[in-house]
């Protein structure tokens, strides 16, 4: 990916300062498909549709990043990325009415040689996790994102460490309000929309295993001692040009709504499967199939999902991409084959996706 970047050197007059070097690079990544789905929910039934969709393999979003050379092994951090819709060109990542310019990551820290303290709103540890253990690269649609958003979780008011000690990643994190347009530090509720999660792995080349945490706490006073919490396994190995991924997700939720603070009528308890698998045919066309599966301990209600995604690279930056899907929906179940999707409740949908990526 080609990025424009700019170095400030320190001049040689500047009499009493260290000698840094600061680099201030600007990226982003334009993505937008067009998507036929069928039995998509509507108020007098499931119909089918064509139409435009942004942020397919991935979000769109320019951002703006900064390091600085402080010597003796420590550097400053400083990430802004913004999300667009790019159908639109409005902004994504927002929660409710909060809008945000940065939402997809605002945050800053330092780096030295035990790793990295940052602060901001940023990605959780059991995104991070996700980005190695979903070989659909947790897209914005047609991924693990479908089965269940917590993969893709970002948090705010967040105070995150990532440490690389050979092939061994420790990384942990903790919110005093995980999502602002929830809710969250209350005063006199402690406990009002904390989050703390972390990852623990180790890769070895030619495998790699990890695991990864995450709980959130309701975001108002009421709700602050209702949890959901989220345990995830991953294991991934290759083969040449093939690479395999298996993973297993636990969850228990106690509160959910739009607001993340209403109490469910019973504690919800589902277990998660998936299993992947990606052959690079060429250098530029590889083909990536995926098998999502949900048990739902509380009734049987028990989805399938499985994806199809074939992708050609025409440049280093640029790639066109086809994605089909299929949700197997069972007893009443309504998972839909996309994240953001809707789908006729106890339907099976099938959906497709052409689009053109381009990174900068």
């Amino acid at each position: 990916m080609n990025r424009a970047k700019v170095a400030v050197l320190c001049l040689p007059f500047a009499t009493g300062l260290a000698c840094a070097q600061t680099s201030v690079t600007l990226y982003g990544v334009a993505d937008a498909g067009v998507e036929y789905a069928n039995h998509v929910r509507t108020a007098d039934g499931g119909h089918s549709v064509v139409r435009m969709q942004p942020g397919n393999q991935s979000g769109s979003r320019f951002g703006i990043r900064a390091t600085e050379n402080l010597g003796a092994g420590w550097k400053a951090l400083v990430l802004l990325e913004n999300g667009t819709n790019l159908d639109t060109g409005t902004l994504a990542n927002g929660t409710g009415s909060t809008q945000r310019l940065f939402g997809r990551s605002a945050y800053v820290g330092l780096q030295g040689p035990y790793g990295s303290v940052t602060l901001g709103r940023q990605d959780a540890p059991i995104y991070d996790f996700a980005k190695t253990y979903d070989l659909l690269g947790v897209s914005a649609r047609y991924s693990i994102t479908s089965m269940d958003p917590v993969f893709s979780q970002r948090i705010d008011n967040s105070l995150k460490y990532l440490g690389t000690f050979g092939g061994l990643t420790v990384e942990t994190s903790y919110s005093t309000g995980w999502d602002a347009g929830l809710g969250g530090e209350v005063p006199g509720a402690s406990r009002a929309g904390r989050q703390f999660g972390g990852q623990l792995a180790y890769d070895a080349g030619k495998f790699g295993l990890a695991m990864a945490y995450d709980q959130t706490q309701g975001s108002s006073a009421a709700s602050q001692g209702l949890a959901n919490k989220n345990l995830a396994f991953g294991a991934t190995t290759a083969f040449g040009a093939l690479k395999l991924v298996a993973g297993y997700r636990w969850n228990r939720s106690e509160y959910g709504g739009a607001n993340g603070s209403t109490a469910l009528t019973s504690t919800l308890r589902t277990d998660m499967y998936w299993m992947q698998a990606s052959y690079a045919i060429t250098p530029a066309l590889s083909l990536t199939g995926s098998a999502y599966y949900s048990n739902n301990r509380n009734s049987n209600q028990d989805p399938w999902l499985f994806i199809a995604l074939l992708d050609y690279a025409l440049s280093k930056r640029t790639d066109l991409y086809l994605t089909g899907a299929y949700a197997l929906n069972r007893n009443g179940s309504a998972l839909a084959v996309g994240s953001g999707n809707t789908v006729q409740p106890g339907s099976n949908q099938t959906g497709v996706l052409l689009g053109m990526r381009h990174k900068f």
